[in-house]
């Protein structure tokens, strides 16, 4: 799935708990820096620039931030920020699994190449989990998914009178949830 995808339903998640807006932030980018491992596809396009060829983002997608460690570490360190650490912890690790979840179902190359999850990495680099039913990343499938949680998202605004745009910034969701309030698009 792409980091959007991972995003809304990553926020979703964290919105469904009782929890102050540290936690739900925590809880959201639990769901998304498992993709940090891909930000060796910018360093390659980068130095294709410069004529030169590296293949950074083939041989550390999926292991780096794809793997039991990097979802304990990133749940740990999270909720060690957040009041109620076993809660958001619990809802961390839950959104990174989720993560590797929609990868290992909709993560498919066009060539159908299927990415696996070096789930145990580093100790066991060569255990990886692959699924033969992947689908291809843009898939119909992914998609509705993704409108899918867009829409709870949606429904969650509805109820708990807070958006996707508190992720970005409290001042900007003040002024989304003013507008909403005046459309009456937010329950009384």
């Amino acid at each position: 799935m792409t980091p959007p995808q991972h995003f809304i339903i990553s926020w979703v998640v964290a919105n469904t708990a009782t929890v102050d807006r540290r936690a739900r932030l925590g809880i959201t980018w639990a769901g998304i820096l498992p993709d940090v491992d891909g930000l060796g596809y910018l360093v390659d396009k980068v130095n294709l620039q410069f004529d030169k060829y590296t293949s950074y983002y083939a041989d550390y997608h999926h292991f780096i931030g794809h793997n039991i460690f990097a979802g304990l570490l990133l749940a740990t360190v999270i909720s060690s920020f957040c009041q109620r650490k076993i809660v958001v912890f619990l809802l961390a690790l839950l959104t990174f699994h989720l993560h590797l979840l929609a990868d290992l179902a909709g993560s498919m190359g066009g060539d159908g190449y299927q990415w696996p999850i070096y789930y145990l990495y580093p100790f066991w680099p060569d255990f990886a989990l692959t699924w033969q039913g992947q689908w291809e990343l843009s898939s119909w499938k992914n998609s509705a998914i993704g409108v899918s949680f867009f829409l709870m998202a949606l429904v969650l605004a509805y109820y708990k009178r807070v958006t996707f745009f508190d992720f970005f910034s409290a001042g900007l969701e003040k002024k989304v949830a003013e507008i909403a309030k005046q459309r009456g698009l937010f329950k009384k």
